[in-house]
Order: structure tokens, then C-alpha cells, then sequence
């Protein structure tokens, strides 16, 4: 009984903190959108990710009530094409954050992505698991990997990107990789910085591990 009550007040208070903390967000996301003029082109992709939050592995978190839906973004989506398979830990696994999260497979190749937040796995989705094409309609909309319960949420989510300030940064990421890294990987871009979907596939497996690194700090 003192158990059950234990964890009732915590699931509580996680609850209450991950309230504030996603008002908090918005809060911050509408006063950047208010001072940073977004190019015309990234809009869409800023708008449809307003609730989220964002990782420089290219990781996004959903705050929830007590817990956090966590997945990739559409950049990583795009850069693989289709995904085959998606290898994630079991439901009650320690996730650190800037650690190994998951690993997405796609033809022969193989990528895995890091934990944008610290905490306890407590569920895995299984309808994403068992059809990971999924993740390439929409890695955003009910395609969240994993749900965690966040350990020290209110701490990392300062380190973590607003939608605006993640996306402009994706496109300067993009455009360093082909200006000083991979000039080879400027095929795989047009108007917009808009990849080519599968890109990575066209690039040699010795390439592909540098830009992985590089790009997601992973493989």
C-alpha cells in the first residue's frame, strides 16, 4: 500500500513537471517563431513538428503527461530511404541520454541513432517494429519508436532544439557536408536543400560510416 502510494505521488509529480515543461515549450517555440524569420521553404516542416523537441542526432521527444514520445526525424528518413527493420532495447531498459537509442536498417546498410533525453524505457511500438515503412510516410504523426519515462527532464530540455532552430540548423548542417565534407553528396540536393530520398544509398559504405559519424555521432 505505501508502495502503491509511493509511486502514485511520483507518477504525480512527473506528471505535473512534464505539464509545465511542455508549456514551457510552446511558450519558447512561439517566441522564436515571433523573432527568426523562417525561409519560405522550411516552413511545412516547422510547422508540422510545433509540439516537438529535437535532438542533434537527429532525434525528436514528444513531452507527454508523465512520459515522452521519442523517434527519428525526417531528415534521417529521407537520407536512408525505405527502413527495414528497426532494432530497439526492451520496454524497462536505462536509456542514457547521447547514447545508443536504436539501430534502423535499410538495404544493406545500417544506422544506429542516440537517446535525446535520460531515462526508463516503458513501451516500444510494436505495429512500428513490425512495419517500419512506416517511419517513411510520416516519421512525425503516430510514428513515435519508443515512449520513455524521463528521469531529469526539466534539466536536458534546455539542450534541446525548438523546430525553427532545429531545421535551420539542419540546413547549414547539409549545406557544410557538401561544401567541406562530401562535395559528392551535392547530387542528392536541389532547390531548398531538399535530399533526395534514399540518398545514402547511392554513397560508398566507407563514405557512408564518415558521413554517419559525422552527422549523427553514431556507427
Amino acid at each position: 500500500m505505501v508502495f502503491a502510494l509511493v509511486i502514485a505521488t511520483f507518477l504525480v509529480a512527473v506528471a505535473i513537471d512534464a505539464f509545465v515543461i511542455k508549456r514551457l515549450v510552446h511558450k519558447k517555440a512561439k517566441e522564436l517563431a515571433k523573432r527568426e524569420a523562417i525561409d519560405q521553404y522550411l516552413a511545412p516542416q516547422v510547422e508540422e513538428a510545433q509540439d516537438m523537441l529535437f535532438h542533434q542526432g537527429h532525434t525528436w521527444v514528444r513531452v507527454l503527461r508523465a512520459v515522452v514520445e521519442v523517434g527519428l526525424d525526417d531528415f534521417t528518413s529521407r537520407l536512408v530511404g525505405e527502413i527495414t527493420k528497426i532494432e530497439t532495447p526492451e520496454a524497462g531498459t536505462k536509456l542514457q541520454k547521447g547514447k545508443k537509442a536504436w539501430t534502423i536498417h535499410f538495404g544493406d546498410r545500417s544506422l544506429t541513432q542516440l537517446a535525446p533525453i535520460t531515462g526508463r524505457i516503458i513501451e516500444v511500438n510494436q505495429e512500428l517494429l513490425s512495419d517500419p515503412k512506416s517511419l517513411n510516410d510520416s516519421p512525425y504523426k503516430n510514428a513515435w519508436i519508443i515512449k520513455i519515462l524521463p528521469d531529469a527532464l526539466t534539466s536536458e530540455v534546455p539542450d534541446l532544439y525548438t523546430p525553427s532552430r532545429f531545421y535551420k540548423w539542419v540546413d547549414m548542417q547539409k549545406a557544410r557536408l557538401v561544401q567541406e565534407s562530401f562535395p559528392e553528396m551535392g547530387m542528392a540536393y536541389g532547390d531548398g536543400a531538399t535530399m533526395i530520398n534514399g540518398a545514402a544509398r547511392s554513397i560508398d559504405s566507407e563514405k557512408w560510416q564518415q558521413i554517419a559519424k559525422k552527422l549523427f555521432g553514431t556507427n
